[in-house]
């Protein structure tokens, strides 16, 4: 999904990347959070080039929002824009259950078996930010089952979003987007199903936002180095 722009070894905006995007899914960098190319370019060991290219590929993904004359700072999306997402993944990915129960063999099927299982694995020994990934993953998995690069790109563009609000609004302790349903999905499609998977697919993703605390305050750690766990020796191994 995220791909390396350049190699490690002339200098890359991937680790910079890494670090805000696991930040926010961890709740380190609350929304709002001011992100100045100077102190990532000083943080980073590497040159504010490298840092601007970082700072755009995370607001190409909706994680970062840049304002003119007020640089750049962890996205902060309102509870409207929230329903609204998911809103649309519902059209999106219950209008795609045909052509993925279509194109949904034996080995496809396994797979998301098997991403699921890793999913309940990561959720279980309390590695949140590993489960939000799988389970964002598994949603893009069903997607590229649809052989359609549009509805890919527009499906995982909705899924990036969906796991930032996620981050942003969900509750100490809650789940979002459980395990059992997806294992229930993928019954329903390996079935042939289109009507049960279409119908598991809304319930899911409703019951996904119902999980949300809309009206929820994130914090974050106190300063960007704290919240990116810096830690020197990371400056000069980039170096």
């Amino acid at each position: 999904m995220h791909p390396r722009s350049i190699s490690p070894a002339g200098g890359t905006e991937q680790p910079i990347y890494d670090a805000i995007f696991e930040a926010v899914l961890d709740q380190r960098l609350a929304p709002g959070t001011r992100l100045t190319e100077a102190l990532l370019s000083e943080l980073f060991a590497v040159s504010r080039t490298i840092v601007r290219i970082a700072l755009l590929r995370l607001a190409h993904d909706r994680i970062v929002q840049r304002k003119p004359n007020h640089g750049a700072s962890v996205a902060r999306p309102t509870p409207d824009e929230t329903r609204a997402v998911f809103d649309a993944r519902r059209m999106l990915e219950g209008a795609a259950i045909p052509r993925m129960i279509e194109r949904a063999g034996t080995r496809q099927v396994g797979e998301l078996r098997r991403l699921v299982h890793r999913e309940e694995q990561a959720f279980h020994a309390g590695d949140i930010r590993g489960w939000m990934r799988l389970s964002g993953e598994f949603h893009r998995c069903l997607l590229r089952l649809t052989g359609n690069p549009v509805i890919v790109r527009f499906g995982d563009d909705l899924v990036t979003q969906s796991l930032l609000m996620t981050a942003l609004y969900l509750a100490p302790g809650q789940t979002t987007c459980a395990a059992g349903e997806h294992a229930a999905l993928i019954d329903a499609i390996a079935a042939g199903d289109e009507r049960r998977a279409t119908r598991l697919m809304h319930a899911h993703l409703t019951a996904c936002e119902a999980r949300l605390a809309l009206d929820r305050v994130a914090v974050g750690a106190p300063d960007l180095a704290s919240a990116l766990r810096f830690r020197p020796h990371r400056a000069l191994a980039l170096s």
